[in-house]
C-alpha cells in the first residue's frame, strides 16, 4: 500500500513538470490553433540560462526572473519572425515551420554547449517548507524536520519530500493564477476572447499581435520554471531534455483537453502518475510509450480530452 501511495506521490512531482509546460501548449493551440513542437526547446533553453546565471552569482529567483523576460522575448521574436509570416498558409506551414525550429534550437544548443550533461549549480531548497510552516532550524543554512531528514512526511516505504510538495504546489498555484488571470485581467480576456472568435475579438478591439505576442511569453515564461524545477530536481541539463519532455508535455495538454488551462494540469498528473508506475513495477522500458498510449486510448474515447468541450466544426 504504502509503496503504492510512494509512486503516486513520485508521479504528482513528475506531472507537475509536465503540466507547467503543457499550459504553453494549450495557450499557443487555443489562440492560433498552432502546436509549438519548439515549445520544448524553449523549456530547455530556460533551463540553461537560469543555470548559467546562477553560476555567476544570481540568486535562484532573480536567475529565475531573468530567464523568464529573456526566453519570453525570444519566443515573441520567434512567433514574429517565423510564424507570423505563414497564418494565412494553412495549418501545414506553420506546423513543419514548428518541426524544423524545434531541431535548429536542438542542435545549436549542442553544437555551442556539447551534448553532455552539465551539473546544476543549485538544488531545490528542500527546507523552505519547514521555513514557511515555522518548524525548528535545525542548520545555520538548512531548515529541516525534526526527525524527518529525508522529507515532510517518512512513514515505512512511504517518503514524501520537500522538493516534491514544492515542485506539486507551484504547478497548482501557477495553474490557479494563469486561470485568474485569463478570466479577471484585460490582456486575459482578450486572449479568450481570441481563442473563442477571433474575428470578433479583432471586431472589438482586441489587439491581435499584442495579445499573441503575450501568449507566446507567458508559455515561454512557465516553461522556464519548468526547466528551473526539473533541473534542480534531476541535478543535470542536457541539451536533449526539451525533446521527451516536450512530446510527453504535448501529450498531457491533448490528454487534458488542449487549450483547457486546468486540462494542462490534469494531463501532466496523469501521465506522471502512469510513468511511475511503469518504473516502479519493473516496466520502465515502457514508461516513453505510456504517454502516447494512454493519449491514444483517450482520443478513441473522448477526442476532446478529459476536460474539453465537443465542438461542431464547418467543412
Amino acid at each position: 500500500m504504502f509503496e503504492l501511495l510512494q509512486y503516486i506521490a513520485d508521479g504528482l512531482a513528475v506531472g507537475s513538470v509536465y503540466a507547467l509546460i503543457a499550459l504553453g501548449y494549450s495557450m499557443v493551440f487555443g489562440v492560433l490553433q498552432l502546436v509549438n513542437f519548439a515549445h520544448g526547446e524553449l523549456f530547455m533553453i530556460g533551463a540553461y540560462f537560469v543555470m548559467y546565471a546562477i553560476s555567476l552569482g544570481l540568486p535562484w529567483p532573480a536567475a529565475l526572473v531573468a530567464g523568464m523576460c529573456f526566453v519570453g522575448f525570444f519566443a515573441v521574436i520567434m512567433e514574429r519572425l517565423c510564424y507570423k509570416p505563414l497564418r494565412g498558409a494553412g495549418k501545414l506551414a506553420p506546423l513543419i515551420t514548428a518541426v524544423g525550429l524545434s531541431l535548429l534550437l536542438q542542435n545549436l544548443v549542442q553544437a555551442t554547449i556539447g551534448p553532455n550533461p552539465q551539473s546544476y549549480p543549485a538544488k531545490l531548497p528542500d527546507g523552505i517548507l519547514s521555513k514557511l510552516f515555522g518548524w525548528m532550524q535545525k542548520d545555520p543554512n538548512t531548515f529541516t524536520l525534526p526527525q524527518l531528514p529525508e522529507g515532510l512526511f517518512d512513514y515505512g516505504d512511504l517518503v514524501i519530500r520537500h522538493r516534491d510538495v514544492l515542485i506539486f504546489f507551484v504547478a497548482v498555484g501557477v495553474t490557479a493564477g494563469l486561470e485568474l488571470f485569463l478570466r479577471k485581467s484585460r490582456p486575459g480576456r482578450g486572449i479568450r476572447a481570441l481563442a473563442l472568435q477571433p474575428n470578433a475579438a479583432r471586431l472589438v478591439g482586441v489587439p491581435f499581435n499584442f495579445t499573441i505576442s503575450l501568449t507566446f511569453f507567458i508559455g515561454a515564461a512557465l516553461a522556464v520554471a519548468a526547466g528551473l524545477l526539473q533541473g534542480m530536481a534531476d541535478n543535470q541539463v542536457t541539451p536533449f531534455m526539451g525533446i521527451s519532455s516536450g512530446l510527453k508535455a504535448f501529450a498531457a495538454a491533448v490528454l487534458g483537453g488542449i487549450g483547457v488551462i486546468p486540462g494542462a494540469l490534469v494531463g501532466g498528473l496523469v501521465l506522471g502518475i502512469a510513468e511511475r508506475l511503469l518504473v516502479g513495477y519493473d516496466l520502465s522500458t515502457f514508461k516513453d510509450g505510456a504517454a502516447f498510449f494512454i493519449l491514444i486510448v483517450v482520443l478513441l474515447l473522448r477526442p476532446q480530452g478529459l476536460l474539453g468541450k465537443a465542438r461542431m466544426v464547418k467543412v
